[in-house]
């Protein structure tokens, strides 16, 4: 068997970072990229059309033929997609069951059944496109979808352009960019001006992240890998360290002013309300608490909780400090529908245990992925703010606002299958050129840096 000393040298075209040889110069025809790059900015633009039913899920829904065939090939996302299409049919089921002595609104379950049913054909689009383009290519076309998507009409974008606009789109094209410029301090400038952006326009939780994917960017250069193997174990827990840090700096730079004094006290007193940040700003957690505690099936597509189960939910806010009686709960969480702000508590209220099953699944395969990029040295700044941004809307924000980012991420971050220690080896990846120069010098801790965290073609 080949050992990496014995590998052909890599050729310019495997020097991208997180790429390897065949990316974008894979043998794919023509027609097939032209096709999958559109599918790609479509997917990314959210076109809507009637009922929820996105231009972007009829052309994944389309295309079904060539992505569906790959899914084999990468860990854990046929159980996935598999889940995802079980809970829609969960929540029709739980409409029904419900329906007695719930009121239902028809409209409200045909768009949501739609969102997961998109969201699970676009998660195989996105996939299939991992084996004809390097990962930063696929997030570029995506990322460029999202910018022509932004609607300067929306609501809250004339408040806040940037934070409710152009924050995540940019986030997406620039990072991608900086990933092909196979250039590690590019990357590194890039978020961190893009926290810079962040810090002036009162978004907080971008700036967090951010920070975090610039902390873990950092972590993969050589200096800072020299004495260990790239142990996926090792690194789970120093994500768990530097996490808590990050949380502890994070609000510390909040509460000092750093992003305005406006934000400083709105923190302050959220703060001061329920003891933290993510408590204070997210207190639909303390109903979806109480809720699954008392009906751990869920409610069903479009079905409406009672006044009993609404009093519930507020009690379940009372208990981390929050009022819920300001007419916020009555109007927005509970006004016709059921909205916890949260992916997992958005699906476990349409489609009861499978649904949570399902963003179970999506976390798991979320980090299993990134600690796997990370061990390689292989973990750029697009995946880490991709993967860290979807991770805490699992948590923190509406299944319909996240859904975007989080069908790039499980995309973007899936492992390809396991291989035979020849053919990974075969199949060796790069990194950023001062780690790739640093493993080609050192061999030995080059274990963990091969084809499993990339396209499963490549």
């Amino acid at each position: 068997m080949q050992t990496p000393s014995t590998l052909e040298p890599p050729t310019r075209a495997s020097l991208a970072p997180g790429l390897s040889r065949g990316s974008d110069d894979s043998p794919a025809p023509v027609l097939v990229k032209i096709i999958a790059a559109a599918a790609l900015v479509v997917s990314g633009m959210g076109i809507v059309l009637n009922q929820g039913v996105q231009v972007g899920f009829l052309v994944a829904a389309l295309l079904v033929p060539l992505w569906l065939p790959v899914l084999r090939r990468f860990v854990g996302i046929r159980l996935l997609l598999g889940l995802g299409t079980v809970a829609a049919g969960a929540g029709i089921w739980l409409q029904v069951a419900n329906g007695d002595d719930h009121s239902v609104d028809p409209a409200i379950a045909t768009s949501t059944t739609v969102l997961l049913i998109g969201a699970v054909l676009s998660i195989g689009l996105i996939v299939w496109t991992r084996t004809i383009f390097s990962i930063p290519t696929v997030a570029l076309f995506f990322g460029i979808g999202l910018l022509l998507g932004i609607s300067p009409s929306a609501a809250q974008f004339a408040t806040n352009p940037y934070k409710f606009g152009f924050a995540i789109p940019l986030a997406v094209v620039t990072l991608a960019l900086a990933r092909l410029s196979r250039r590690w301090w590019v990357e590194l400038l890039v978020v961190f001006v893009l926290t810079g952006l962040s810090a002036l326009n009162d978004a907080r939780a971008t700036f967090a992240l951010l920070l975090l994917a610039a902390i873990l960017l950092l972590a993969q250069l050589p200096v800072f890998r020299i004495g260990h193997r790239g142990s996926a174990s090792l690194v789970a827990l120093g994500i768990v360290v530097v996490g808590i840090v990050v949380y502890n700096l994070g609000t510390a730079l909040v509460l000092s002013g750093i992003l305005g004094e406006s934000t400083t006290a709105r923190s302050l007193a959220q703060v001061n309300a329920s003891g933290s940040l993510v408590l204070g700003g997210r207190p639909e957690l303390g109903a979806t608490v109480a809720l699954i505690a008392t009906k751990v099936w869920g409610f069903g597509a479009g079905v409406s909780p009672q006044p009993s189960e609404v009093l519930t939910a507020k009690e379940g806010m009372k208990a981390i400090g929050y009022d819920p009686n300001n007419g916020y709960v009555e109007r927005y969480m509970f006004g016709g529908h059921v909205e916890l702000h949260s992916v997992f508590g958005d699906l476990w209220a349409q489609t009861g245990v499978v649904g949570l099953a399902f963003v179970v699944v999506a976390g798991a395969l979320m980090l299993y992925g990134i600690t796997r990029n990370i061990a390689d040295g292989l973990a750029g700044g697009i995946v880490l703010y991709v993967v860290a941004k979807s991770l805490w809307d699992l948590l923190f924000s509406p299944f319909f606002s996240a859904e975007p980012l989080f069908i790039l991420a499980i995309g973007l971050i899936a492992v390809p299958a396991a291989r035979t220690a020849s053919q990974r080896l075969k199949a060796t990846t790069v990194s950023m050129g001062p780690v790739q120069r640093d493993l080609s010098r050192k061999p030995a801790r080059s274990r963990t840096a091969v084809s499993r965290a990339v396209d499963a073609d490549e």
